[in-house]
C-alpha cells in the first residue's frame, strides 16, 4: 500500500513543481494566447511523465540517474515558457528559471543528502515514508519562493541593467547549480576534481556579491541625495510662492487702505465722528482677529510653518506652538527648511491616523543651541513597532526617505538628531549649534 502511495506522491509532487513554476511565470509574463490555461499546465506535466518514466517502464531501467530527472524537468519547463509566453523577455525568463531550479536543487540536496546516502542500509518502508515526508519541504519552499518573486519582480528592473550586470546576476545560480550537479551520486567524479571545480566556480560569487551590494549602496545614496534635492527645491519654491503671496496681499491691503483713508476723510469733512469711531473700532477688531499667523522674521520658515499648521487644522489636528528663533540662522536656510518640512510631514501623516491627534512644535534658543522639538501623539510605541521607520505606503521604493534625509541633513549641519517616546508622544528633537 505504501509503495502505491509513494508512487502517486511522486507523480503529484513532480506535477506540483511544474505547476508552481509555470504559474509564477504566467503571472510575471503575458500568455501569447497560443494555448488555454488548462492545457498550459496539463501538457507539460504529461510530457514530463512520458519522458521521465519511459526508461523505467518501457526500457526496464530500474534506476534512473538523478541528473536525468533534472534534465527532463528543466527542459520541459524551459521549452514551455519560451513557446507559450511572450518571447521578447528571453533573458528575464532565464533569470527566474535559473533561480527557481537552483533553489529546488539546493533544497533537494539539503534534505536528501543524508537520506539517499543511507538508502541501502535503511528499512525500505521507512525510506519511502521519509522520502514522502521530506518531499513536502521543497514543495512549500518553492511556493514561498514564487510569492517572493511575485512580490519583488525583477524583470522590469533588468531592462535598466547593463549586459554584464545581468550576467553577474545569473552567474550565482548557475555556479551553485553546477556545483550541486557535480555532487550528484549518480556521477562518478573523483573527489579532488569535484572540490577543485566547485571551489573555482563558487569563489567568483564573492566579488559578484561585493559588486552588487556596492551598487545597491550607490543607488540608495543616489535616492537619498535625490530626495534631499527635491525637498530643497520644494523649500526654495515655497519661498517664491510666499513672496508672491505677500506681494499680492500688500497690493490688496494698499488698495483697501486707500479706500479706507478716503472714507475716513469723507466722514471727517461731514464731521461724523461717531461713524469714524465705529469704523475704526470694527477694523481694529478685524486686524486683531487676523493676527493668528506665525512670524519668525524669516519668510520661508513662516510660509512652511503656516502652511503645515493650516494643513493640520484641515485634518482637525490640535496644534500647539512655541517658537522663538534667531532672526539670522547660522545654518543653511534651505537645509533647515528641508529638515522642518520632512519632520512636519511625518508628524502630520502620523497624526491623521490617530483618533485624538495632537501636534506640538517647539523652537527656542538654549545656551549655544537652537532646539527644535516636534511632538505628535501616537497610540503605540513607534520604536517597538517600527524601529527602522519603514513607510506604510504601498509604493515603498518611492517613500520612506524622510528620516534618512533628516539624519543626513542634520549631520551635515553639525547638529544632533534624536527620536524617543514621551508620555504617549513620538518626539523628534534636533539641536543645532549657533555660531556667535
Amino acid at each position: 500500500m505504501i509503495e502505491i502511495i509513494y508512487l502517486l506522491f511522486q507523480y503529484m509532487s513532480n506535477a506540483l513543481y511544474i505547476i508552481v513554476f509555470l504559474n509564477m511565470m504566467l503571472h510575471l509574463f503575458e500568455n501569447d494566447k497560443k494555448i488555454n490555461t488548462f492545457l498550459y499546465y496539463a501538457l507539460p506535466i504529461i510530457l514530463f511523465w512520458a519522458l521521465y518514466y519511459f526508461p523505467e517502464y518501457a526500457l526496464k531501467h530500474k534506476t534512473i540517474p538523478y541528473y536525468y530527472y533534472f534534465s527532463v524537468l528543466m527542459s520541459v519547463c524551459l521549452i514551455w515558457i519560451f513557446v507559450f509566453l511572450r518571447n521578447r523577455y528571453i533573458i528575464e525568463k532565464l533569470v527566474y528559471y535559473l533561480y527557481y531550479f537552483t533553489v529546488y536543487k539546493c533544497i533537494v540536496f539539503f534534505l536528501g543528502g543524508f537520506l539517499y546516502d543511507h538508502e541501502p542500509t535503511m528499512d525500505h518502508y521507512l525510506y519511502l515514508t521519509l522520502d514522502i515526508t521530506t518531499a513536502l519541504v521543497p514543495t512549500f519552499t518553492l511556493i514561498y519562493f514564487r510569492k517572493f518573486c511575485l512580490k519583488y519582480p525583477l524583470h522590469n528592473v533588468l531592462t535598466y541593467l547593463k549586459k554584464y550586470q545581468v550576467a553577474l546576476l545569473m552567474y550565482c545560480p548557475v555556479s551553485i547549480f553546477v556545483t550541486f550537479q557535480l555532487a550528484d551520486p549518480s556521477l562518478t567524479i573523483p573527489h579532488a576534481i569535484f572540490v577543485s571545480v566547485s571551489a573555482f566556480l563558487l569563489v567568483f560569487n564573492l566579488p559578484v556579491f561585493y559588486f552588487l551590494y556596492a551598487k545597491i549602496g550607490e543607488n540608495n545614496e543616489a535616492r537619498i541625495k535625490l530626495g534631499r534635492a527635491y525637498a530643497e527645491t520644494s523649500a526654495q519654491l515655497s519661498r517664491y510662492k510666499y513672496a508672491i503671496l505677500i506681494e499680492e496681499q500688500a497690493k490688496k491691503e494698499r488698495h483697501e487702505l486707500k479706500n479706507s483713508y478716503f472714507y475716513i476723510q469723507t466722514l471727517l469733512k461731514e464731521q461724523k465722528y461717531d461713524q469714524i469711531d465705529a469704523f475704526l473700532s470694527k477694523h481694529i477688531g478685524e486686524l486683531s482677529d487676523n493676527v493668528s499667523a506665525l512670524y519668525t522674521n524669516n519668510t520661508l520658515i513662516d510660509y512652511i510653518l503656516n502652511t503645515k499648521l493650516a494643513l493640520a487644522q484641515k485634518h482637525h489636528i490640535k496644534t500647539y506652538t512655541e517658537i522663538l528663533i534667531p532672526e539670522k540662522l547660522s545654518i543653511n536656510e534651505e537645509t533647515f527648511c528641508t529638515i522642518l518640512l520632512n519632520l512636519l510631514d511625518n508628524a502630520i501623516e502620523a497624526s491623521v491616523k490617530e483618533k485624538k491627534p495632537d501636534l506640538q512644535i517647539y523652537m527656542n534658543q538654549k545656551n549655544q543651541y537652537l532646539v527644535c522639538c516636534i511632538k505628535n501623539k501616537v497610540s503605540y510605541n513607534v520604536h517597538e513597532v517600527n524601529p527602522q521607520f519603514h513607510t506604510s505606503k504601498d509604493n515603498a521604493s518611492n517613500h520612506g526617505l524622510g528620516m534618512k534625509i533628516i539624519r543626513r541633513a542634520v549631520k551635515e549641519a553639525g547638529g544632533i538628531f534624536d527620536t524617543y517616546m514621551e508620555s504617549g508622544y513620538f518626539v523628534a528633537s534636533i539641536l543645532f549649534p549657533i555660531q556667535s
